[in-house]
């Protein structure tokens, strides 16, 4: 009886270990749970409404001017080269470079212009909020060592991290 206990007991150990490798590896992901750009856009939006803390009134307001924005920002995105830059010839170059000065303009504009509307109906502090949510957030240099230790506001040196 003993032996057939610490059989079942091995027999169970070694399913649980070998179905932990299976359930860490990469699903594919299911078809249909890929969200639209409308989709990504109202999710931003409820979002954004939540980090602002509107008021019903103020976020119907807000609500169709911030997707009014989100999307002219989208028109502002470039597109990719159809070239690898180390085969353009010097036109295409500067043709790419022109382009390039040409979205920035817009998107300072753009910018600019729902700076004018979002400032109309929210605090400047949301005001700021909101400008700034659409920035990419700055990345770390790929030369700058961190010799294993966390770095940063989540784990200050002064405030006895665990990890120094």
């Amino acid at each position: 009886m003993m032996k057939n206990v610490k059989v079942w007991l091995a027999v169970l150990a070694l399913t649980t270990i070998c179905s932990g490798n299976m359930w860490s590896q990469n699903r594919p992901k299911a078809p249909g749970k890929e969200m639209s750009p409308e989709q990504r856009i109202e999710m931003r939006v409820e979002r954004m409404q939540r980090q602002l803390m509107l008021d019903d009134k103020t976020a119907a307001q807000f609500a169709p001017v911030y997707k009014e924005y989100l999307e002219a920002l989208e028109a502002c995105k470039p597109q990719k080269p159809e070239t690898k830059p180390a085969e353009m010839s010097d036109k295409q170059i500067e043709e790419q470079l022109t382009a390039q000065f040409d979205r920035q303009q817009k998107l300072l504009d753009t910018r600019k212009d729902y700076y004018k509307k979002f400032k109309k109906m929210l605090t400047m502090r949301q005001v700021q909020m909101v400008l700034k949510s659409d920035r990419p957030h700055p990345i770390m240099p790929k030369n700058k060592k961190m010799n294993g230790k966390p770095q940063g506001p989540c784990c200050p040196q002064q405030n006895g991290c665990v990890f120094n």
